[in-house]
């Protein structure tokens, strides 16, 4: 089967071209529908597309990429009256959608390997954390793999991971025995969490502001007896 682009020109609930392309021709939607008698009305969608018809949309901004609807048209026509051009059209229109295709998925790829990464070092991230509460060094691992899974958070850019990787660093700082940094983290985080409405971060806020209000406590207490 040959390969074919479906080109749709509209602007809001407004279509202007609507053709699909081929190395042989250009054929119009509308003539298509017209042949197969299969169809009596036709309702135009381009903003829902089932997964099961298999048709991936890319949109493009004309105006942003410095076209009118002249350019365009006089796209149309050279498409429709010159093979020659539309070959080569045709051929930098699958190469788009091919790099589109595999862009997407390397990203794909590259995530899932980064949600895998992300659920070792939380394992071991936690261990490590547990034990920190009674050895140095083991906080010091902590603090070293959250800063890993912080960079990992980064690549992917989720603001809500970034932030629970953030509070994984101030829970190590406040097994060091540094609690004005990790404070300043945990109130901004909350407010984060507050404004993005995130039960679970929130939570995470709180019982981390609670093991610092205890540290605060303790070191209160060791001053006194100095």
């Amino acid at each position: 089967m040959d390969n074919s682009v479906k080109l749709i020109i509209y602007k809001g609930t407004t279509i202007f071209n609507s053709v699909i392309i081929t190395s042989y021709s250009v054929i119009k939607y509308e003539q298509k529908v017209k042949k197969t008698k299969s169809m009596c009305q036709i309702n135009v969608d381009t903003n829902n597309v089932s997964e099961s018809n298999g048709v991936q949309m890319n949109k493009i901004w004309l105006n942003k990429k410095g076209l009118n609807a002249y350019v365009v048209s006089a796209y149309i026509v050279t498409l429709t009256n010159s093979q020659t051009y539309r070959k080569a059209a045709l051929a930098k229109l699958l190469q788009y959608l091919a790099y589109r295709n595999e862009r997407i998925t390397q990203m794909a790829i590259e995530r899932r390997e980064v949600d895998h990464a992300m659920s070792w070092l939380s394992t071991l991230g936690g261990a490590f954390s547990a034990l920190g509460e009674e050895f140095q060094h083991c906080a010091e691992m902590a603090g070293k793999i959250s800063i890993k899974q912080f960079e990992l958070a980064l690549r992917v850019r989720d603001p809500f991971l970034i932030a629970r990787c953030k509070l994984y660093t101030a829970l190590s700082l406040i097994q060091q025995g540094q609690l004005n940094k990790p404070k300043r983290m945990v109130r901004c985080i909350y407010k984060f969490s507050i404004n993005q409405n995130d039960i679970r971060l929130q939570n995470m806020c709180q019982g981390i502001w609670a093991k610092l209000k205890y540290c605060y406590r303790i070191q209160k207490k060791r001053h006194k007896t100095v």
